[in-house]
């Protein structure tokens, strides 16, 4: 009998990075189910602090492909001297490099189409201010005194500013998640990209007006695919697994 969880999962297992796009449009009753999916992660304290901004207009797509095709190749040499290594080391196969190779030829495409997908949408999220000042407060140190003792609370005082952008990624992740799932639901393409990462810090920000504050965490071109959706390749199930403790393979 089939189930709605094993549909869920077929989702899942199938729910490959679709890069290469048609450019026809997407309706925006389909772009609005997206993000309706995308607001049901949970959030800490139930914030929902997500936020989506959904690119249609032409010249905003053309500044940002125009920013990001002009810092391509600082990532293509990241990439290649990665991979590189990752050969010489051993830690990468002929097969494993050439499975690479065929994903960055879709990424290169991606790049030099940006302008051309139909919906980009842009996913954001509010840190909570509250919650920082909550951590570094003189109430939150003495707590943490009386637990962890002096040097334990300064240790703890130290990271307790990254304590919200902790919480903040935690928040919008599992939303984007929720939004490519949905987009692989409804037929439709979709990538999480992270060009903030490797171009002019503020830029792709500046562009979509997105304010000091409110973190960017991906953009994700949507459309129809060129390609199919089909089995979402891995590494072996036992690599990724321990028990117990880091490293102990033996259950």
């Amino acid at each position: 009998m089939t189930t709605k969880t094993e549909g869920v999962l077929e989702v899942i297992h199938s729910c490959r990075a679709m890069r290469r796009l048609e450019p026809r449009d997407v309706p925006d009753e389909l772009v609005e189910e997206l993000i309706d999916a995308a607001i049901r992660a949970p959030s800490g304290c139930n914030t929902q602090d997500q936020r989506f901004v959904i690119v249609r207009d032409p010249d905003v797509k053309r500044a940002l492909a125009e920013l990001v095709q002009a810092s391509f190749s600082w990532m293509e040499t990241v990439l290649e001297v990665r991979s590189n290594a990752l050969r010489a080391s051993g830690a990468m196969r002929d097969e494993e490099l050439a499975a690479n190779t065929r994903t960055w030829k879709a990424v290169e495409y991606l790049v030099e189409h940006v302008e051309e997908c139909p919906v980009v949408i842009a996913a954001c999220v509010e840190p909570e201010k509250e919650l920082g000042a909550a951590s570094r407060s003189s109430a939150a140190f003495k707590a943490a005194v009386a637990e962890y003792g002096v040097a334990g609370a300064l240790r703890f005082a130290a990271s307790a500013g990254n304590i919200a952008d902790r919480v903040a990624c935690a928040d919008i992740y599992p939303a984007i998640q929720n939004l490519l799932l949905a987009a692989r639901a409804l037929g439709l393409g979709a990538t999480m990209t992270t060009p903030q990462l490797w171009v002019p810090p503020g830029e792709v920000e500046k562009i979509l007006g997105i304010p000091k504050g409110v973190m960017l965490a991906a953009l994700i071109p949507v459309g129809y695919p060129k390609g199919r959706f089909g089995p979402v390749r891995r590494k072996p199930l036992e690599q990724f697994i321990f028990y117990d403790r880091y490293g102990n393979k033996t259950a």
